[in-house]
């Protein structure tokens, strides 16, 4: 019986609530009217006694009117003057209030508390006297309204704050997702209104997000939009195998929404897909990712990549091969929008957070045993890496964000040897890390130039890899990332190279795994290497290399 009545709640239109809300409050007023007179009827032919003195005559219902009017307008008055006020800031904060049964129940009550009482008199003015419902009225609605007036006025005015709009539409939008995924698991056959009402609720329920977003100023309430946005569509990733392959057939709904007009093209693939509602939801979340960033609010900014890489974990657990490619490629969207704002205002610090958030994205994708997403997610930070370095000859504040990739890729080569991954695919990661500071793609330096293949900061972590693999016994890892280095010496020259290798392994060697700064990731020493202890067996490896290398250089 539960199942068949929220089936047809959803797949039928309904009439608008506040008219269902009113019905509701008759109905419950007549009952309890009715039934006052009818138990004081009984009462009365029970004991006759104890009501011998309780005659219609003796009650005064002058005064009723006035006070119910009172407590109407008071509560009506407060509530529109709210209302009104918060729509300036908090867009159709009305149509969320015209949603909410409680407020809808309550003002029907009141208003038909004080029709009761008009009612009650008409009737005394036509020569009937209805005890039960004269009692019913003074002792028992107005009462209660008098003293429900207040704190109704205390939960209005708490639900009209930013933070508690967010928690409703995103509740609303949640059990709409729980319900139907119940009802059409049930089979419900495809019925074009039915699919255009509900995949409207799913977008209006975005759109209201996104419109608070761009209203509200308060950096709580707009971390609490994106969290919800993020939970919802992590919510829908779940109840999606539920749904027919029907419901994702794109309705007038979807076509006409602002965020699908410059997609016309893709409207096929979209549907074969089944990614409608991603879609709007990626697109919601890389808009404020650039909105964050021109607006230098860089802790919201850093919150989008958390959640993307919150949603690429739920899509990972779910095994859904085609978000997996749409989550990487809004990742790489982010990555290019990050980098175009550093470059442009010599600023670190949003690559700095994404870089982190892009590499326990490719952490869960190692965990989850995906290689050759891991690949081509590890060539991709490869190649913004060298992007930057080419960038960073005008913004040198990008110059640190190099050795940033070059530590999120260490991590993942760590973690992949942890893995137990196979060595040729361990070795071409490990490629893509050498690559980073010498990339090919990118022209010679000219005079006065920064010399490409001289990066310290590089090294110092290749170096720190290297100790890893020693660490291991895995030393043909570490060879490889020697080879690497000697080839400076082409640049530097071989004494040149030498001293530098020296330096750095002093740098290692007294690197603390604490930074004495705080940074948005805490003060953890990027450069710090825990395998110091295998620096001489590095240094053997290096002076082989460089005696190779004389060998060459003589012959």
């Amino acid at each position: 019986m539960l199942k068949q009545l929220r089936r047809w709640f959803l797949t039928t239109p309904h009439l608008p609530r506040s008219l269902v809300a009113f019905g509701l409050s008759l109905t419950a007023l007549a009952l309890l009217d009715s039934g006052a007179n009818l138990v004081l009827a009984h009462l009365k032919a029970t004991a006759p006694r104890l009501f011998a003195g309780l005659v219609a005559g003796t009650f005064d219902t002058g005064f009723a009117p006035e006070v119910w009017l009172s407590v109407i307008g008071l509560t009506l008055g407060t509530l529109i003057i709210v209302i009104s006020i918060a729509a300036q800031n908090i867009p159709k904060i009305t149509e969320l209030y015209m949603q909410d049964w409680t407020s809808l129940i309550y003002v029907w009550c009141l208003v038909l508390g004080g029709a009761h009482i008009f009612y009650i008199k008409i009737l005394q003015d036509l020569g009937r006297h209805p005890v039960g419902s004269i009692l019913l009225n003074l002792y028992g609605l107005l009462p209660l309204a008098i003293l429900t007036a207040l704190p109704y006025i205390f939960y209005i005015l708490k639900s009209i704050q930013p933070e508690s709009v967010v928690q409703q539409i995103y509740h609303h939008q949640y059990r709409y997702m729980t319900q139907l995924g119940v009802v059409l698991k049930d089979g419900v056959s495809y019925q074009p209104q039915f699919l255009r009402r509900s995949q409207a609720h799913l977008i209006a329920g975005l759109n209201q997000l996104d419109d608070l977003l761009a209203y509200v100023a308060f950096r709580g309430a707009q971390a609490e939009i994106i969290g919800a946005v993020s939970e919802l569509l992590q919510h829908y990733i779940s109840c999606k195998p539920n749904y027919p392959a029907y419901f994702f057939r794109l309705s007038g709904a979807v076509m006409g929404d602002i965020a699908f007009k410059t997609m016309f093209d893709q409207f096929s693939q979209i549907e074969e897909n089944h990614t409608f509602y991603e879609q709007k939801c990626f697109r919601l979340l890389g808009n404020a990712y650039v909105r964050f960033l021109e607006e230098e609010q860089f802790p919201l900014a850093s919150l989008c990549g958390s959640e993307m890489c919150a949603i690429a974990h739920r899509i990972l657990s779910m095994g859904d091969d085609t978000l997996l490619d749409l989550i990487i490629i809004r990742f790489n969207t982010m990555m290019r929008f990050a980098i175009k704002h550093g470059s442009r205002h010599n600023e670190a610090r949003n690559l700095y957070n994404l870089a982190f958030h892009y590499r326990r994205f490719i952490e869960s994708l190692v965990h989850y045993q995906r290689p050759q997403l891991t690949q081509k997610c590890v060539n991709y930070l490869r190649a913004y890496g060298n992007e930057v370095y080419e960038l960073a000859q005008n913004s040198p504040a990008l110059y640190f964000i190099v050795d940033v990739f070059a530590a999120e890729l260490k991590k993942v080569l760590i973690l992949v040897n942890e893995q137990q991954w196979e060595e040729q695919l361990q070795l071409e990661l490990l490629e893509e890390m050498l690559r980073l500071d010498n990339p090919p793609e990118l022209r010679h330096p000219q005079n006065g130039d920064r010399p490409y293949g001289k990066s310290t900061g590089v090294r110092l972590l290749q170096m720190g890899l290297a100790l890893f693999y020693l660490a291991r016994q895995q030393a043909h890892f570490a060879q490889r990332i020697v080879e690497d280095m000697v080839e400076d010496a082409a640049i530097l020259g071989l004494a040149g190279f030498k001293r530098l290798f020296q330096q750095n392994c002093d740098r290692l060697r007294h690197a603390q795994p604490k930074f004495w700064e705080d940074t948005d990731r805490g003060n953890a020493n990027l450069y710090y290497s825990e395998h110091t202890e295998h620096l001489p067996a590095l240094q053997t490896l290096v002076d082989r290399a460089c005696h190779a290398l004389e060998m060459a250089q003589s012959s």
